[in-house]
């Protein structure tokens, strides 16, 4: 029987040298390959990311959890970490390169920093399909920005032969920093893009865990990665959010293909306030579960899924009904895009919506004030300002009329605008945030 609580407190970093560098893929295979030895295993995603989080959750058979510095804050991201691994290992994909993060001048909310704050050492996963005796550059490079200590393993991926492994292996004998594994090309199992970039893993079809735990053992020194594993630093003492305004509340939640972006934090945090919570699918339900003191509509794909949602004219009608009679509705990114008039896909067809947020939002092919964002209740009680992201693909078309929710200026620029819309007690908008500091919004809904 292995001794379980070996593993606990302990956990590694997946971190890459740039985007798609493979780190999704190989935080996959990894967490297939502990659970198949029977480790309890807990991921974690660097960022704001709802999407590769997703694929975590699914290999884990555990809620992914995101570390994000801006949106947490610090001392925050460590005391979840730390309390999400008194039983379990902790895996953490990163997020982007190595040191990228909130900032093109410092380290803040990095793959990097999170280490550095955990003190769980990272694997880099260094592109390999064309790369020769440079390679001596770029993981010299990482290694030395990284610091002393930090990097404890190199992960070649996509190699193009075994000679071309066996060449970038040689190339790099002389390193302090061993290579962990090494990937070839492994057509079967490609992951399906969209334009957030995977495709959610409620509509993918996922390569079964078993073959990509096969690929763990196969082509990575496992062993040797638990072994450099480290336990996490102590968290620093943070004094615990309380607010009575959830206690005894029962939340609806959007939950279903086309509604599934929520922090699993957020959802622990809600229960701890003494709320509970009711899933119900806007796909299928014919209405706001009866009992419901309040709606959370979440993010994820109305678009993909838009037709279905508008021949939902039962549920339409609940929510108008809940509406006027005050029920509290909180709506994220995808939420608001539902709450609309209509939706109009990229390809140009258009779909009618709730018609609770007046006019339509639009699919387009590019982002829309992309990033982190400090956010202001245009009116309400004075509050220190909410830390949000936003991240998509669509825009409101009335906002710059209609806007009267969010006074936003972004994390690394002094423009301000309005966003977001408010009315009686529904409060829609594109910012993601986190419940314990977004309180003044559900004070303001629930009291």
């Amino acid at each position: 029987m292995p001794d379980f609580a070996s593993f606990y407190h302990k956990g590694f970093i997946l971190a890459s040298t740039q985007s798609s560098g493979g780190k999704t893929f190989l935080n996959a295979v990894v967490l297939s390959a502990l659970r198949t030895r029977g480790i309890p295993v807990q991921p974690f995603k660097v960022g704001p990311d709802y999407i590769d989080s997703g694929y975590a959750s699914f290999y884990a058979g555990t809620p992914c959890y995101n570390l994000d510095s801006w949106l947490m804050n610090c001392d925050g991201l460590h005391v979840l970490a730390a309390r999400r691994t008194e039983k379990a290992f902790g895996v953490v994909e990163g997020v982007m390169g190595l040191f990228d993060g909130i900032s093109p001048v410092t380290g803040e909310g990095s793959s990097h920093d999170v280490a550095t704050r955990l003190s769980w050492p990272v694997f880099l996963i260094v592109p390999a399909a064309k790369q020769g005796r440079s390679i001596r550059a770029l993981v010299r490079g990482f290694c030395e920005e990284a610091g002393e200590g930090v990097i404890r393993g190199i992960i070649l991926n996509k190699v193009g032969s075994s000679k071309h492994e066996q060449y970038l292996r040689e190339a790099l004998a002389d390193f302090p920093v061993p290579v962990v594994g090494a990937l070839p090309v492994l057509p079967e199992v490609a992951w399906p893009e969209r334009h957030l970039g995977l495709q959610a893993v409620t509509e993918a079809a996922l390569v079964d865990a078993r073959r990509l735990a096969e690929i763990a053992e196969q082509y990575l020194d496992l062993d040797l990665m638990l072994q450099t594993a480290t336990e996490i630093s102590s968290p620093p003492v943070v004094p615990a959010v309380v607010s009575s305004c959830f206690s005894g509340k029962k939340i609806a939640v959007a939950r279903d293909e086309a509604f599934h972006f929520y922090y699993p934090d957020n959802l622990d945090f809600l229960k701890a306030q003494g709320a509970e919570l009711l899933f119900f699918s806007p796909l299928r339900d014919m209405s706001i579960p009866e009992e419901a003191d309040a709606v959370f509509l979440g993010g994820g794909f109305p678009e993909v899924f838009a037709e279905q949602l508008s021949l939902n004219d039962a549920l339409r009608q609940s929510f108008r009904k809940a509406h006027a009679e005050s029920l509290p509705i909180y709506a994220e990114c995808g939420g608001l895009m539902y709450l609309c008039e209509t939706l109009e896909t990229k390809e140009g067809q258009t779909y009618p919506m709730m018609g609770l947020v007046p006019g339509a939002v639009h699919m387009t092919g590019r982002l829309h004030h992309f990033g982190y964002s400090s956010c202001r209740l245009l009116e309400g009680s004075a509050h220190e300002p909410v830390h949000a992201h936003e991240f998509h693909y669509s825009y409101w078309d009335a906002e710059e009329q209609l806007a009267n929710c969010w006074e936003v200026t972004k994390r690394n620029g002094n423009a301000v605008r309005r966003e977001g819309y408010r009315s009686g007690k529904l409060i829609a908008s594109y910012m993601h945030c986190y419940i314990n500091h977004a309180l003044p919004v559900w004070e303001f809904l629930l009291n």
